[in-house]
């Protein structure tokens, strides 16, 4: 007869109550996966409780994106128009164009005038908002302004390649009823501006970086008026555009400016 160890019911005592699982103890199947969706309203799976508490706090304020602060003039508006600023471990301040930098984040309005006061040193908005010492320059604005001229262009390329874009005076007239979005270029001339205002039926036109630039992004001669249909890469577009414009200041061709540009060719659709 063999002798009963002290080990036996220790071990018998674990495989009652220890669930199934990889060790083998019970049984080598794996055990039932949860479903993340179950018991919660569609699309909602993923979502920790953190998030559904900011939502329902946004839905009773009635607004539908993240509210942020500007640290200067202390306005308030959606996070997507804004800037946000990070800080690196030397101190060091720039700007974060896509918000996924991680750590504490300081939001500026997009506007010159915010940009260039909360730059200055003695203003302390990023040493307060970081609650650390912070090092800005003068050169931080510059780099914050090509960094989002750059981020316009580059979402002009996308629409491009995803053929979403309309290109040229003529084919934006053509087509403007299904156009969501229409922007001319910076060194546009006053008579070719007039002439699109007419086709467009006087409809508002943001403000995009010169022809070469746009011509450029979009694989082409240059480009001088541009159109987009709805959609998200299109709003994404729009926002870029409104940081971009309001702390690139006012627009340095205007109704009143000479032409700089020719009026036929220049902002016909490239060439393929």
């Amino acid at each position: 007869m063999r002798r009963k160890t002290r080990a036996e019911p220790v071990r018998a005592a674990v495989v009652a109550c220890q669930p199934p699982c990889y060790r083998g103890c019970v049984s080598s199947s794996p055990p039932p996966l949860r479903n993340p969706t179950a018991g919660r309203p569609d699309g909602a799976a993923g979502k920790t409780h953190r998030d559904r508490k900011k939502g329902r706090r946004r839905s009773a304020l009635g607004v539908d994106e993240p509210q942020r602060s500007c640290i200067v003039c202390r306005a308030t508006g959606p996070a997507a128009t804004m800037l946000r600023f990070a800080r690196s471990a030397d101190g060091a301040v720039g700007l974060d164009v896509a918000g996924r930098l991680p750590g504490r984040g300081a939001w500026v309005c997009a506007a010159a005038r915010c940009l260039e006061k909360a730059v200055e040193p003695k203003h302390g908005g990023f040493a307060r908002a970081f609650d650390a010492p912070c090092l800005t320059t003068a050169a931080l604005t510059a780099s914050v302004r090509a960094t989002l001229r750059a981020d316009v262009l580059s979402r002009l390329g996308l629409l491009r390649r995803a053929g979403a874009l309309v290109l040229g005076r003529e084919e934006v007239g053509r087509r403007v009823e299904g156009l969501a979005l229409l922007a001319l270029a910076d060194d546009l001339s006053a008579g070719s501006r007039r002439e699109v205002a007419e086709l467009v039926g006087g409809r508002a036109c943001e403000r995009l970086p010169t022809m070469a630039e746009v011509g450029a992004a979009v694989g082409g001669r240059p480009v001088g008026v541009v159109g987009a249909p709805a959609g998200g890469a299109t709003t994404a577009l729009a926002r870029a555009i409104a940081r971009w414009s309001g702390v690139e200041g006012s627009a340095s061709v205007g109704d009143d400016a000479p032409a700089t540009v020719a009026d036929e060719d220049d902002d016909a659709p490239p060439s393929p």
